[in-house]
C-alpha cells in the first residue's frame, strides 16, 4: 500500500490544523488543486468534493508519472464514479484510489492526510 503523504512533514509545507480550503470553494464533482514544496521536490495534491464527500490524493498517475487532470479542477470521468488519468485513461476509486482499469491496474494514487472539520478542510 501506498504511504499517505503528510504535508506537516514537508519542509515547507502546512502545519497540523492549518486551513487548506472550505469546503464550500470546492463545486460538486470538482476539485481545487495545490503546490507544495519540500526542498527541491514539488508535491502537487488536489482535494475532491464529490457529493459533499471530500477526497484528497496527489495529482500524479502512478503509471505515467504525469498529472491525473489536463483541465484544472477537473478529475472525474464523465459518470462521476472514477478518477481519471487523462494521459492514457486509467480509472482511480474515490474512495481508496485503486486504479481498477488501465495500465497501472491494481496500483493506488497516493492519498493525502486530511480532515474535515465545521466545514472546511484541514492538514492532518
Amino acid at each position: 500500500m501506498t504511504e499517505i503523504l503528510k504535508l506537516s512533514a514537508l519542509t515547507d509545507g502546512p502545519c497540523i490544523g492549518d486551513v487548506l480550503c472550505s469546503i464550500d470553494d470546492i463545486e460538486n464533482s470538482g476539485a481545487k488543486e495545490f503546490s507544495f514544496r519540500s526542498g527541491n521536490d514539488l508535491y502537487d495534491i488536489f482535494i475532491q468534493n464529490q457529493d459533499g464527500n471530500i477526497y484528497a490524493y496527489v495529482n500524479v498517475c502512478p503509471h505515467a508519472g504525469t498529472p491525473l487532470n489536463m483541465e484544472e479542477g477537473r478529475f472525474m470521468e464523465k459518470s462521476g464514479k472514477y478518477l481519471m488519468c487523462h494521459t492514457h485513461g486509467a480509472l482511480f476509486q474515490l474512495d481508496d484510489g485503486l486504479c481498477v482499469a488501465g495500465p497501472c491496474n491494481g496500483a493506488r494514487l497516493q492519498a493525502v492526510a486530511i480532515k474535515v472539520e465545521k466545514g472546511s478542510v484541514l492538514v492532518a
